[in-house]
């Protein structure tokens, strides 16, 4: 065989190499874009299962979430009356589903905050005895909703959670006063009501070391003085009473401002206290994650990472 026939025969093999791997990637293509079309399918069809789950959900709690609404949402105040308040010179401290997990259910540990029996009577003693201290604070609950979180934590603590709130008749606040929704529904009148609070103030901000909380500028530039304490980035109730001991030394400030997670909520209500010193205190949680995911397109304050602790 010459040396041409020897070249036009390997590029005929060539040749139908390359055919042949162009039919085996378009073969592949076709199977990934069937893969594809199924795994939508599947997706729709998993939307649809979960909606009727939750339509079905709402059905078998139908009593338990109309009571639900009536024992909280019947006297709550609103958003912008809860900062109102708060702005007149009342604390507040909030419960989410965190605080009432933490309160009813033992077994329940948050990622930076182990369950234990003394957060959770102290928690509850919170709500046992509002009426006593509702003239001080406000006490928050979180704004009803029907979701899947919602319902599973009404299924499982309603029976513990009813009774306990109807300890008290005083007006509920709203939890979400620092969470996205006060702005997405209220826009800059919500950050006006908040501005209002500190402003020409001596603030002191009471956060875990390395927490999301920050002063930003859109929300803090009027204070007249601030300072930070730091806690521990978790497990902060276990220090709580070093800390306490430590802001009694303080009295040169107007107002605390605590994001602090639960052990927040039970600081906030100590301070508030004759014992803690009869100050003004704010559990502010995620106020200012909560003012960059809406007005900056930042994530929700649960998707954002916990900073490094130095």
């Amino acid at each position: 065989m010459t040396t041409e026939s020897s070249n036009e025969a390997l590029l005929s093999r060539m040749s139908r190499t390359t055919e042949e791997m162009v039919e085996l990637i378009r073969r592949q293509n076709s199977i990934i874009e069937a893969q594809s079309r199924t795994l939508s399918a599947l997706q729709a069809q998993a939307g649809e299962h979960r909606g009727m789950l939750e339509v079905l959900g709402r059905i078998g709690l139908r009593d338990t979430l109309a009571d639900a609404r009536t024992v909280i949402q019947s006297r709550q105040l609103s958003m912008m009356e809860t900062v109102k308040q708060v702005a007149e010179g009342k604390s507040v401290a909030r419960w989410g589903d965190g605080e009432i997990k933490l309160m009813l259910q033992p077994e329940f540990d948050l990622m930076y905050q182990k369950a234990l029996p003394a957060l959770a009577a102290e928690l509850e003693a919170m709500l046992t005895s509002y009426d006593e201290n509702s003239s001080k604070i406000i006490l928050a609950m979180p704004t009803f909703f029907s979701s899947r979180l919602w319902m599973g934590i009404f299924a499982e603590n309603w029976h513990l959670l009813k009774p306990i709130l109807e300890e008290s008749q005083s007006k509920w606040g709203n939890t979400h006063v620092s969470r996205p929704l006060f702005f997405q529904r209220h826009g800059h009148e919500a950050v006006g009501a908040w501005r209002s609070v500190w402003s020409n103030k001596r603030v002191c901000v009471i956060a875990g070391r390395g927490s999301k909380f920050e002063l930003l500028p859109e929300l803090f530039d009027n204070v007249a003085d601030v300072r930070r304490i730091d806690s521990e980035p978790a497990d902060a109730y276990a220090t709580l009473p070093e800390l306490k001991q430590k802001l009694r030394a303080i009295d040169d400030v107007d107002l605390f401002l605590i994001a602090l997670g639960p052990s927040g909520t039970v600081l906030a209500g100590h301070l508030s206290s004759e014992a803690g010193g009869a100050h003004h205190a704010v559990d502010i949680g995620h106020l200012a994650s909560s003012y960059l995911n809406v007005f900056k397109g930042g994530k929700t304050p649960e998707h954002l990472p916990t900073r490094a602790v130095p």
